[in-house]
């Protein structure tokens, strides 16, 4: 006779629903954050480098500007 779209049976089953998929998600989540945080880590070093392999390739440009030769890289 109620046939509402929003009954307690269904509220609880989507809460089961839930927390099931939680408690798969959060053991995956705790072996990959370990990670991605030296993906993050990696990609800050390696911009660090590259960012300080330009500032010698200029610092060399320019030290050699001096001279009437060509320039090339070292």
């Amino acid at each position: 006779m109620f046939n509402s779209g929003l009954s307690l049976t269904k509220i609880l089953g989507g809460i089961s629903k839930s927390l099931t998929i939680a408690e798969q998600i959060i053991p995956i989540y705790q072996k990959i954050s370990p990670s991605i945080s030296n993906l993050r880590s990696i990609v800050s070093n390696f911009k660090t480098n590259n960012n300080n392999n330009n500032v010698k390739q200029i610092k060399t440009i320019t030290n050699n500007s001096n001279s009437h030769n060509p320039t090339f890289f070292n």
